[in-house]
């Protein structure tokens, strides 16, 4: 009833399937060199930000007033030492945000210690995100 593909096809048949479907993921990776830039994402994509810095300080790099009708925040910031053989040494804190649906707005991510209220972050990150 069945007949069996021979090889070469069934290798061709999926190497078209995977470039027809591109990025399926669509994920936007940021660093700092991207401060104040612009890019875009699909409805549905994920905007990652690695960013410098140190939690074992005390600070965290976190969302301010984030347009939570255009971005839903995936999970808590990730940590990733730079150097795991020294305690307290600094790496790379990692957010990702979701883009839900169409529309632009600016991203804002602030390197502060939560619980310090009044006082001004010691850094800031922006990004304007134009969602497709």
């Amino acid at each position: 009833m069945f007949r069996k593909i021979p090889p070469p096809i069934l290798i061709s048949l999926l190497l078209i399937l995977v470039t027809a479907c591109g990025n399926p993921a669509n994920i936007v990776k940021l660093t700092s060199a991207d401060q104040d830039g612009q890019v875009e994402v699909k409805s549905g994509g994920e905007v990652v930000i690695n960013l410098d810095g140190n939690p074992s300080t005390g600070y965290t790099w976190e969302a301010k007033d984030l347009d939570a009708t255009l971005f839903e925040q995936v999970g808590d910031a990730t940590f990733v030492s730079s150097n795991p053989g020294l305690v307290g040494s600094g790496g790379t804190l990692s957010l990702t945000f979701k883009a839900l649906k169409k529309g632009n707005a600016t991203l804002t991510l602030v390197y502060h210690r939560p619980w310090e209220i009044g006082i001004d972050p010691i850094d800031t990150f922006e990004v304007m995100v134009t969602v497709k």
